[in-house]
């Protein structure tokens, strides 16, 4: 596969992320990385800020910015830190920092996310979704004395997504790079992962991480010698291979907007209208599961599978046919009665004997906390309708560390 030198494209990768400044930006020293125990969060410094509070100079803006971060709730603190700091733009980071109210937050993290919606019509915010996961299976997979989503591999995974390939390499290993680019071999362990394409940025893009202390946290690598820098600045624009980017245009005018955001639309209308009355039906029988995965500190991700019970008659009398098409309505809402989830489908289930039953699968990312779930299931063949409602206790990060 042809690909740019590691050196080269590292650097468009990282000329890439620190293209835009953000309101504070993560840091500590390489050189003491490795020493930091596991889940010890970074220093929490502030780099040059649009002006956001009026201050006077430069000093006076960070001191007005450090203030106002220290005084968010920890959640709302947590969700800045760590699940929006590779995406959100100055000017967002700006106007969320001057909000005063747990509600005027969650409005605010509720139009992010629409923001960026590839379908702002549709309930499934796919951009969100595969967000999360990616900060999941970062900390999965990369994490170890520091947090995954913290290291080099973690960062550009969330950012660009998995790599079309990974290359290997021992340290000593000889490499491919002409005489005159750099070293014949490899000095340290190292991976390079191959993209086809990353918007925005290059084709066949070859990004390499070393290992130089053999600690397993790979670092981006930056030149052919192999000296490792850290990259820790925010990016403005999140060059994915998917589609939900926020245009600079939307992000230099975000307002104080305090009210309800436009509702996606709602395809299943009697069955919200089951659930949003709380009527309870037992026609059609069903069972459902729920499993937590940790995303980070002020989000854990709730995955929700729905399973219609038993078998359904087949009314054609076509043995081979598939009978059972349901209609699957799903509603998270706060104890308060707000609203954060709502979640809907099409399901079907085979007619013929001693075959797999039909399930729907549905992922929340969710605040840890009490929600309740309802659900309404409706058999599209006769018209019945079966419903659920029930608590639903969101564990913390924390929580689900400590079942591992």
């Amino acid at each position: 596969m042809k690909s740019c030198p590691p050196a080269v494209c590292s650097a468009l990768i990282v000329l890439g992320l620190l293209c835009s400044s953000s309101i504070f930006a993560q840091e500590w020293d390489s050189a003491q990385t490795d020493s930091v125990p596991a889940g010890t969060r970074p220093k929490e410094t502030f780099a040059r800020p649009p002006r956001c509070f009026g201050g006077q100079d430069h000093e006076e803006e960070s001191r007005l910015a450090k203030k106002a971060y220290a005084n968010l709730p920890a959640l709302a603190r947590f969700w800045l830190n760590e699940d929006a700091v590779y995406i959100i733009s100055p000017q967002e980071r700006c106007a969320f920092l001057r909000l005063s109210t747990d509600q005027e937050r969650a409005q605010f993290i509720e139009a992010f996310w629409a923001r960026r919606a590839p379908d702002p019509t549709s309930l499934d915010n796919s951009f969100e979704l595969e967000h999360y996961e990616r900060i999941a299976f970062a900390d999965e997979k990369y994490g170890g004395r520091i947090s995954g989503w913290k290291t080099d591999r973690g960062r550009i995974y969330i950012l660009f997504g998995p790599p079309d390939s990974i290359e290997s390499h021992r340290a000593g290993e000889k490499n491919d790079q002409p005489t005159e680019v750099g070293p014949q071999t490899f000095p340290y362990p190292a991976e390079v992962w191959h993209y086809h394409h990353l918007r925005g940025v290059e084709e066949d893009v070859g990004v390499t991480f070393l290992d130089p202390d053999g600690s397993g946290n790979y670092r981006l690598s930056l030149s052919p010698e192999g000296k490792e820098e850290p990259i820790f600045a925010t990016s403005e624009k999140l060059p994915r291979s998917g589609g939900g980017e926020v245009n600079k245009k939307s992000s230099q005018s975000i307002v104080l907007f305090v009210g309800q955001m436009p509702t996606p639309q709602v395809q299943f209308k009697d069955l919200e209208a089951c659930v949003s009355a709380r009527i309870i039906r037992n026609q059609v029988p069903f069972n459902h599961r729920i499993e937590f995965s940790k995303a980070t500190d002020a989000t854990t991700l709730a995955r929700i599978s729905i399973y219609p019970a038993g078998e359904q008659p087949n009314p054609t009398g076509n043995s081979n046919a598939s009978v059972g098409i349901f209609e699957v309505f799903g509603r998270i809402s706060e104890r308060s009665g707000w609203i954060v989830r709502t979640f809907e489908a099409f399901i079907s289930l085979d007619g013929r004997k001693n075959t797999a039953r039909a399930e729907g699968h549905f992922i929340a990312a969710l605040a840890p906390g009490t929600y309740r779930l309802a659900i309404a299931v409706k058999n599209m063949v006769n018209g019945e309708v079966g419903t659920l409602g029930t608590p639903m206790q969101v564990p913390t990060y924390d929580e689900l560390n400590a079942k591992k």
